[in-house]
């Protein structure tokens, strides 16, 4: 059986020193999504398909509002408000703990309720804000 490469797409470079600071140093800048993951929300999101294939990689690359994922390390909420709805882009970050040669990936998106945000940003650690 050969080993075959996981197929992913770039989407860009993250904005490291506020997640640094709280995660310590990362093994790259580089955000991907695995073809796997894109699959998973086509799947489980379908109405959100078309918003992620528009507004995925800003949504990620230039947030207004980053999280810290409370139940699953090295794992941030990376949300950017639109006029109609907020966009919640979840990545698992490749912290120097990890495997090395591990990217950042994203590992679902969805649109969040205004309501949702709220409880989210009230619970979770905020590492940044737009505002």
């Amino acid at each position: 059986m050969q080993n075959e490469q996981p197929i992913y797409r770039t989407l860009g470079k993250l904005k490291t020193e506020y997640l640094e600071k709280r995660f310590g140093k990362l093994q790259t800048d580089e955000l991907i999504i695995m073809d796997e993951r894109l699959e998973h929300i086509r799947e489980r999101h379908p109405e959100d398909v078309e918003l992620f294939e528009k507004y995925g990689a800003t949504a990620a690359l230039e947030p207004d509002t980053v999280l810290v994922d409370g139940k699953h390390d090295g794992t941030i909420f990376m949300v950017k408000s639109l006029p109609d709805t907020n966009l919640n882009v979840v990545v698992r970050l490749a912290l120097d703990t990890d495997d090395t040669g591990r990217k950042n990936s994203i590992m679902t998106f969805y649109r969040i309720r205004e309501k949702n945000l709220k409880k989210l940003i009230n619970k979770s650690e905020v590492l940044y804000s737009k505002e």
